[in-house]
């Protein structure tokens, strides 16, 4: 594989994985203790109607598909305490991706490739997008760097932080927005289907063998690093699509470790 690294578009791929790998193994954490699962997947599958509202307008597909995945994430937010909460994931869910369909048939003689959105064209990386993740990636650091305590007494106690007077409802929002983010520049990488498992996987593994929080957070950016070096070497050598096997490998792991963790 190393002969590979002669090629501008391999770093390009390799660096904007790494970044990636990072930004879910660290958020994978709240993700999965907050039970947010569903919502990425919602989030993640309103990209769909913003990419091919992008196609159809002759816009930058990336730019729609962050608005709507904002506007969808807004709008989950706004049922959180309600028991509809997951039928409106549903709901949004279906709806978006049925625009997505609906935009793309208005659109009359079409080249895109929609397989590179949907399931990930990591070649394509360029260097603006890496710029771009760079950027998103510092932000995020600054923002947990500064209200990491905030974040993490909501993400275990959301009752009692409210109580206490935190803004809990801004935090939970730009914690939506944050995520909204990270899934759309992560489409190039993963694509609109795969890319919530690579979002929950990687804690949802390391919650198996630690109930310290930052051994959690650790060993999840860690092995979601493994994991995708892993997929890409595998992608590589075996000539299959890269972000469908990042992520089965990383569900396999997953499988696996649960396994050897109740049959301990």
């Amino acid at each position: 594989m190393i002969d590979l690294l002669q090629y501008e578009f391999v770093k390009n791929a390799l660096l904007a994985g790494t970044i990636i790998s990072i930004l879910f193994g660290f958020l994978s954490f709240f993700v999965v203790m907050k039970r947010l699962s569903f919502l990425t997947v919602g989030i993640s599958h309103a990209a769909f109607g913003g990419v091919a509202l992008g196609i159809l307008l002759g816009t930058n597909p990336y730019t729609t598909a962050i608005f709507f995945c904002i506007v969808v994430g807004y709008l989950i937010s706004l049922y959180g305490e309600k028991s509809e909460y997951d039928t409106v994931i549903g709901i949004l869910f279906a709806f978006t991706m049925a625009l997505g369909v609906i935009f793309i048939s208005l659109k009359q003689d079409y080249t895109f490739d929609i397989m590179s959105y949907l399931f990930g064209s990591i070649l394509g990386i360029t260097k603006t997008d890496i710029v771009a993740l760079g950027v998103l990636m510092s932000v995020i650091i600054i923002l947990f760097y500064l209200f990491f305590k905030e974040i993490l007494f909501i993400t275990f106690d959301k009752t009692v932080a409210k109580a206490s007077g935190l803004p809990v409802e801004l935090f939970e929002n730009t914690i939506v927005l944050i995520l909204s983010l990270v899934i759309v520049f992560s489409i190039k990488l993963i694509g609109i289907i795969l890319v919530s498992a690579f979002l929950i996987i990687p804690s949802a593994i390391t919650m198996l063998f630690f109930d310290n929080y930052k051994k959690v957070i650790f060993w999840a950016i860690v092995l979601n690093l493994l994991i995708f070096f892993a997929g890409f070497y595998l992608s590589y050598k075996l000539d299959l699509p890269t972000g469908a096997t990042i992520v089965s490998l990383g569900a396999i792991v997953y499988f696996v470790s649960a396994f050897f963790k109740k049959a301990d």
